[in-house]
């Protein structure tokens, strides 16, 4: 039995309908980038205290996400965004572990239909 998917792949199909598979490619390769980056950068924000860096480094996780189909990756950083507006510094640190799994997990199948979708580029 496959492991159910992190992805929703209507969001992929609205991409191609915008742009071509190599629209769609860069907006997996941007989103693997920029959100990786910005999970490290909550995660320092955290470890400082800083509960503010920690709203700024996810808010655009939400849209990235989004826009490839990493929907569980939208809800953490919701939720994430939510805690530090609220001052929860230990549902922050829950919510960042959460959020580094959630990627980890949706990573290998966003590059997986980025080698399908443009194999020039991988």
């Amino acid at each position: 039995m496959s492991e159910p998917s992190n992805l929703d792949p209507a969001a992929l199909q609205r991409l191609q309908r915008f742009g071509d598979s190599a629209f769609v490619c860069k907006m997996i390769n941007l989103f693997l980038d920029y959100a990786g980056q910005k999970i490290v950068e909550a995660r320092a924000a955290h470890t400082a205290g800083n509960l503010a860096g920690v709203e700024k480094a996810v808010h655009p996780i939400k849209s990235s996400a989004g826009n490839v189909g990493a929907r569980r990756i939208q809800e953490l950083a919701l939720q994430i965004e939510e805690h530090a507006r609220e001052g929860q510094a230990e549902a922050i640190a829950a919510g960042l572990t959460e959020l580094e799994k959630a990627f980890a997990a949706a990573k290998p199948e966003l590059e997986e239909k980025r080698r399908q979708l443009c194999p020039k580029q991988v």
